[in-house]
């Protein structure tokens, strides 16, 4: 017979690990929330793309593997075949290529945003964290974007972002208007999808606010992401409310209109007004257009006869702009196009592993988009038409510029991921 002794000790220590295990999470949701609202925080910048945010996320990663480590959490890895091959291509091309260093740094910056990704995926697996993390990014986007209006009511040249190089355009602290302009971007979607701020007002207030520090960038790709994003969270929209049908219906009036505005409105004069425009962003962002265009055309020529040049392996990230100088271009600068610089930089491995990425990041956005949430997860994602929208936004953008690097989008990445992996009512197949 045991005895009552024997038995309190077992009891005690049972309490005693579910308390570490609750105070583990709350403090890793706590450190991973603060990472999140911190992300625009590049500026200013350090060596190897280091970043005061990067203090935060390193901060809510301890925080996190502490939790899983205390709390027996099993453990997911999404997007790790995509990511290995996309990383096995960069370290073999940094081996081969002119520039080791650099790219072993990116290896390691990879490696840093898959684990933040697997972070934020594995603490999302309970709806009332994810409610978090998500409420942390809307509310801290908007405070981002007063503070960028604050800036530049009273010329602070540090909320701002702006450059002499850029002229009136603004970054906030991300150093590059583009990337601004996706953060931007995602936020308004999020903001969709979340159904915050509760009420109404506010998140009309909200958007205008973000869509204004949008065009305040004059990033034409964050221009051109709101709007495709636009398009396709209203066409899955009606799908997840109406049915195929419906759904064909509104895709039919979307290619219509995009038809009919491609007829009667000339872009070169739209560029040309702009370029002469008294409001310095819009002469500096969209009447631009010319000369960015022009230039992209110049670096895509280059960038294919380095290509042809180049080894099976690639030459390693960050390689494109030195063996550019080496060759004495005429245009020199980094690719600026993810799916570019993935190809050169890091070869067919690495590129092959690009496009599974973006596959499963599309095929898992879609399902979730399609399916039915479960119930905790649907008071979090009212509208997840709009994560799919966040998703085909971003990725369109990177036809044309280098995002994948940045830390709030794998935070997105890892919201769908989690999202899918545990907020579905009906498990649909696995997505690559």
């Amino acid at each position: 017979m045991i005895s009552a002794p024997s038995i309190e000790p077992r009891r005690s220590a049972l309490g005693l690990s579910e308390l570490t295990a609750v105070s583990g999470a709350r403090f890793a949701v706590v450190t991973t929330a603060a990472a999140v609202a911190m992300s625009p925080l590049l500026s200013p910048p350090g060596s190897f793309n280091i970043a005061p945010a990067d203090a935060f996320i390193a901060l809510a990663l301890g925080a996190c593997f502490l939790w899983i480590g205390t709390s027996g959490h099993r453990m997911s890895f999404p997007y790790a075949a995509a990511m290995g091959l996309f990383m096995l291509g960069g370290a073999l091309g940094a081996v081969a290529g002119p520039v080791p260093d650099l790219g072993i740094a990116a290896f390691l910056q990879d490696i840093v945003l898959l684990l933040w990704c697997w972070a934020v995926a594995n603490l999302c697996s309970a709806p009332e964290r994810l409610r978090t993390l998500l409420a942390a990014w809307v509310y801290a986007a908007i405070v981002w974007a007063l503070l960028l209006f604050v800036g530049l009511a009273a010329g602070v040249s540090f909320l701002t972002g702006q450059t002499t190089s850029e002229g009136s355009r603004t970054a906030l602290t991300f150093r590059d208007p583009s990337f601004s302009a996706n953060f931007y971007f995602v936020s308004i979607m999020l903001i969709w999808a979340t159904g915050r701020p509760r009420h109404r007002g506010a998140r009309i207030a909200a958007y205008t606010l973000l869509i204004a520090a949008l065009l305040s960038a004059g990033s034409n790709s964050g221009i051109v992401s709101l709007t495709v994003g636009t398009m396709v969270a209203i066409v899955a929209g009606v799908y997840r409310r109406r049915g195929s049908m419906a759904a064909v219906t509104a895709l039919a009036f979307v290619v219509l209109a995009a038809f009919v505005l491609a007829e009667k409105v000339s872009l070169q004069g739209i560029q040309a007004a702009a370029h002469e425009s008294k409001y310095g962003f819009i002469r500096d962002g969209i009447g631009r257009s010319d000369v960015s265009e022009g230039q992209r055309a110049t670096l895509l020529s280059e960038s294919l006869n380095l290509y042809e040049t180049g080894g099976p392996l690639g030459q390693g990230p960050v390689s494109t702009k030195t063996r550019l100088e080496d060759r004495m271009a005429p245009f020199v600068k980094e690719a600026h196009d993810d799916y570019l610089a993935a190809l050169l930089e890091r070869g067919p491995l690495g590129f092959i592993g690009l496009l599974l990425l973006v596959s499963g990041l599309v095929a898992r956005a879609t399902i979730i988009a399609r399916g039915r949430l479960s119930r905790g997860f649907q008071t979090v994602i009212r509208n997840p038409h709009a994560l799919l929208a966040a998703i085909v936004g971003s990725l369109v953008s990177s036809t044309v510029y280098e995002l994948l690097h940045l830390r709030h989008l794998w935070a997105l990445f890892a919201f769908v991921a989690a999202v899918y992996i545990w907020g579905r009512e009906s498990r649909s197949p696995q997505a690559p």
